[in-house]
């Protein structure tokens, strides 16, 4: 799917699903620098809120995150960092949505790993305008759980996460959750921002 579908399927309905957005290639040796980085233990608990407000908290999210910066990227990142700027590249010109920064981490979910449901923006801060996440797990099964669900009005859809499938929705928009992780679960999620 080409960038300007997915600005295109976003504007109509919210979000848009892209299995095999990431080649398998790419897929893996992004998958092969989460591995190292979180072997290494550069990988903290994800909390909630911002700021002075940020808290690990248990009973609402149990995963660990490494963030990206753009400035020190490794090479494979360099390749993520291109197909993401083609993407907001299409989303401004389609959508008129003004975007201007991205920030992302790579997420592991443990056995037993969950996020319950929520929006991507914040009270004191909306910047987040688009959601992504796309997918790095190998040979994911359906009893390994940990799946996206997306909330539509009175319904919701549930998104498996298969390597190299991208999800992206309105951060402002959708709620979602990641339901409850049967195996280990690993994506790189970020969100494309307004300059505030």
């Amino acid at each position: 799917m080409q960038p300007e579908e997915i600005a295109r399927q976003l504007e109509a309905t919210g979000s848009c699903i892209c299995p095999g957005f990431l080649e398998t290639a790419l897929t893996a040796e992004l998958r092969d620098e989460l591995d190292r980085l979180h072997g290494a233990g550069r990988f903290l608990r994800a909390g909630t809120g911002q700021g002075v407000g940020l808290e690990v908290r248990d009973q609402i999210r149990r995963d660990e995150i490494h963030w990206l910066n753009f400035e020190d990227a490794t090479p494979v990142q360099q390749r993520l960092w291109a197909r993401l700027g083609a993407l907001k590249d299409a989303f401004n010109r389609t959508l008129y949505l003004g975007l201007s920064e991205f920030e992302g981490h790579y997420a592991a979910y443990p056995r037993g790993g969950f996020y319950k449901r929520h929006r991507d923006s914040f009270q004191t801060d909306d910047a987040r305008v688009v959601s992504l996440i796309l997918y790095l797990n190998r040979d994911w099964q359906p009893a390994d759980g940990g799946q996206l669900r997306i909330y539509e009005s009175d319904s919701h859809v549930d998104i498996e996460p298969r390597g190299g499938t991208l999800v992206v929705f309105l951060s402002r928009e959708l709620e979602h959750e990641v339901l409850l992780s049967q195996a280990a679960r690993y994506s790189f999620s970020g969100w494309f921002k307004t300059r505030k």
